[in-house]
């Protein structure tokens, strides 16, 4: 599947209903479901959101929160809602890496994926799948 096209394609259905939607914002809302009511703050959530799962993908979060202040968005981004049952972290909540080896896959439950104008209630990711997914998220909102 290409994620890329499935990121965008969203996105524009979405903003039929919901004009003006920033493409970090929807990622917020659908992918991450962080819920703030507001674009410049989804924005926000979203970018740092993608850019967490990039650096846990990457097995780079030690240089990610090099920097303090993202060191405080990551400690909070790992702790949200869409990230608890998908990390693994040892002893260690820095170097985390997601739950996923094996045959072990990640389903999110979202609203606002579509495949052909159909809503995906559902999808679900492998290892490599998910890393694609990551790559295709960060592209989509160019970080």
């Amino acid at each position: 599947m290409n994620y890329l096209e499935l990121l965008t394609h969203s996105w524009e259905i979405t903003n039929i209903e919901h004009p003006g939607t920033g493409k970090a914002e929807y990622l917020s809302d659908q992918i991450f479901d962080i819920t703030t009511y507001d674009g410049e703050m989804g924005e926000l959530f979203g970018t740092k959101s993608v850019e967490v799962c990039k650096a846990i993908s990457d097995k780079k979060t030690f240089d990610y929160i090099a920097d303090p202040e993202s060191y405080k968005w990551y400690l909070m981004i790992v702790n949200t809602v869409f990230f608890e049952n998908k990390l693994e972290w040892g002893t260690s909540i820095r170097g985390a890496w997601w739950n996923l080896s094996g045959d072990d896959v990640f389903t999110i439950n979202s609203c606002g994926l579509y495949v052909d104008g159909d809503q995906l209630l559902e999808i679900t990711f492998n290892k490599n799948q998910w890393d694609e997914f990551v790559n295709a998220m960060a592209e989509f909102i160019k970080i």
